[in-house]
């Protein structure tokens, strides 16, 4: 991360170079997306299912993973800021702060409450009903909320009422230490640290001490329950990075010196990026009632239902899908980039660029395995299941992968040892033939464009006629025969379109020579015919049409909420007097 330190006499930058910093800011949102997307998922599925918000545990549980979003959220957003602005306006970064350090000091503090919550619940069975209600769940989040409150609210009064109003309109580097200056809110702060270190942490030993030695009494339940007081641990220990972790900080620090940067985003990482990974970990997917419910509720129908990743077809299916979404994310942000920068950094768009390629060439394949699957599913019925299975199946991939790469990488090596290392460091309108200059390139890449246009061609032909002839044979009815006919028309397009990208340089080539003028259009129309269109016809094809998969897209599309069986109900309410 970018660091700053200001005195009264002079102040000392120290920034990263462009590929450090592009690689730490890509780590870090890399890190927050995943994390982000883990901890919706439950939260959809909390707000889908009534059972868990009449039950105080999965209460603490959700409040949990929203500060955890909203802290996540706020860190990574100073953390960009740090790179791309450097300084921010002090009243935006005051209030960053404050909302950053608010959710830092609740997220333990709601961590003890569930910690009081399990400990009623395994050692006071009995009257765990009576204690731990859904008002008093509530009522508790409240005071949490104000306990996490006090220390920031006190250091802001403090700051209004010292630093001067122009202050508030200057510009700083949005750290801590840069805006409650105050040499009296230190120290405040350092005792703050010790209070809440002290009380949350005695509660949560206390609380999982007793969970455990209760838990040992129950020799069936000792084992899960010594891994789940385990874990707890670890995320208690994680949690406390946030009361201690400047103290962490400030010793690294004077003990390398040198590595300022490096210590600043370790510490980063470990005590406001891990620690948000862990609570969907442990209260989420390892809570039977809780998981059952999160595989009903997933974004991505393939993952929703065991019956699509256990189908040859349907891993094929979804792993086009999966290189389309890719392949239009990296084609259309080079096209974005292309209007709004115009240039960008040679290894940035190289890097694009491999990406794109890549997975152009995998559609084309990966639907040559899609069609010798059909061809043997309809030609080859009886050995249908021996042949196709899932094993086989990612090993195909994998063999597509192997593919579809190994061209890519023998340009990269070809351009790393024929272009200088300044090269890398210049800026370029990114297209492929502005990054592999080598002549040679260009002349290999159309055998290799030739080869996989045969290959893949004659596949998918000799595959489709076989389908259509012997659906035909089997038909016995029109309606049917008509639906194969249309399938395979279908088929035809989505063919002919993902075959362009192998000839889409020798047709733009053709069609700039014929109409000059016009080469900002023939560009666009190509952008348009090659890489867009082709990413819409595979969900059609193949996820619409089939009745199979398009009866739970419908469901997942109109957000259908599933049902909890209501004989599950008890099943949940026991669970809440079990460890795990």
């Amino acid at each position: 991360m970018n660091f700053s330190v200001q005195s009264n006499v002079s102040s000392v930058v120290a920034r990263d170079n462009f590929q450090t910093a592009l690689t730490k800011n890509v780590i870090v949102v890399a890190l927050y997306i995943s994390i982000n997307y883990i901890n919706g998922t439950m939260v959809v599925t909390f707000l889908r299912h009534e059972i868990f918000s009449e039950t105080p545990r999965y209460i603490l549980f959700i409040h949990m993973v929203l500060n955890d979003m909203i802290q996540l959220t706020i860190k990574v957003a100073l953390h960009v800021i740090s790179y791309t602005l450097f300084t921010i306006n002090t009243s935006l970064c005051c209030f960053l702060l404050i909302a950053a350090i608010f959710s830092a000091f609740n997220n333990p503090l709601n961590l003890a409450g569930m910690a009081i919550e399990c400990y009623v619940a395994v050692c006071h069975p009995l009257r765990h009903s009576q204690i731990c209600t859904a008002r008093r769940t509530y009522m508790l989040i409240g005071l949490t909320l104000v306990l996490g409150a006090i220390p920031i609210m006190s250091d802001l009064f403090i700051v209004l009422a010292t630093e001067p109003p122009q202050f508030f309109r200057s510009s700083v580097f949005c750290i801590r230490e840069n805006v409650f200056r105050h040499p009296h809110l230190q120290q405040k702060k350092e005792v703050s640290y010790v209070l809440y270190l002290t009380f949350v942490w005695l509660i949560l030993v206390y609380a999982y001490l007793r969970i455990l030695f209760a838990a040992k009494a129950v020799k069936s339940d000792a084992k899960k329950a010594q891994n789940t007081i385990m874990l707890h641990a670890v995320q208690l220990l994680m949690s406390m990075l946030t009361y201690w972790g400047h103290f962490m900080y400030t010793f690294l620090m004077y003990a390398f010196p040198m590595y300022i940067l490096e210590v600043r985003f370790f510490h980063y990482v470990t005590i406001y990026i891990l620690p948000r990974l862990l609570s969907p970990i442990i209260y989420g997917f390892r809570d039977q009632a809780f998981c059952n419910c999160v595989n009903g509720s997933a974004v991505i129908t393939f993952f929703k239902h065991q019956v699509f990743y256990k189908d040859p077809r349907y891993i094929l299916f979804i792993h086009m899908v999966i290189s389309d979404a890719i392949q239009l994310t990296v084609t259309v942000t080079i096209f974005l980039l292309s209007y709004i920068v115009y240039t960008i950094n040679v290894s940035f768009c190289c890097f694009f660029i491999l990406v794109a390629v890549f997975t152009t060439r995998s559609t084309p394949i990966n639907l040559a395995g899609m069609a010798i699957e059909r061809y043997i599913a309809v030609c080859n019925p009886l050995r249908h299941s021996q042949i196709c299975t899932v094993k086989w199946t990612y090993m195909l991939i994998g063999f597509t992968w192997f593919l579809c790469v190994t061209p890519d990488i023998a340009d990269l090596f070809v351009t790393l040892a024929t272009e200088s290392i300044a090269f890398f460091r210049t800026s370029v309108f990114c297209i492929r033939q502005n990054v592999f200059r080598d002549p040679r390139l260009s002349y290999r890449r159309q055998v290799f464009d030739a080869l996989y246009f045969s290959l893949v061609f004659l596949t998918l032909v000799y595959t489709y006629l076989r389908v259509m002839y012997a659906a035909k044979a089997l038909s016995t009815k029109k309606v049917s025969a008509q639906r194969a006919r249309k399938t395979i028309l279908l088929h035809g397009v989505q063919l002919f379109m993902c075959m362009l990208s192998y000839v889409s340089s020798s047709i733009e080539i053709v069609v700039s020579t014929a109409l000059p003028s016009r080469s900002s259009e023939i560009r666009y129309a190509t952008y348009l015919t090659v890489f867009i269109l082709p990413r819409f016809l595979s969900p059609i094809i193949y996820g619409v049409r089939d009745k199979t998969f398009s009866k739970y897209l419908k469901r997942d599309f109109i957000c259908h909420k599933h049902t909890v069986n209501p004989g599950n109900v008890l099943h949940i309410r026991t669970q809440e007097n079990k460890m795990g």
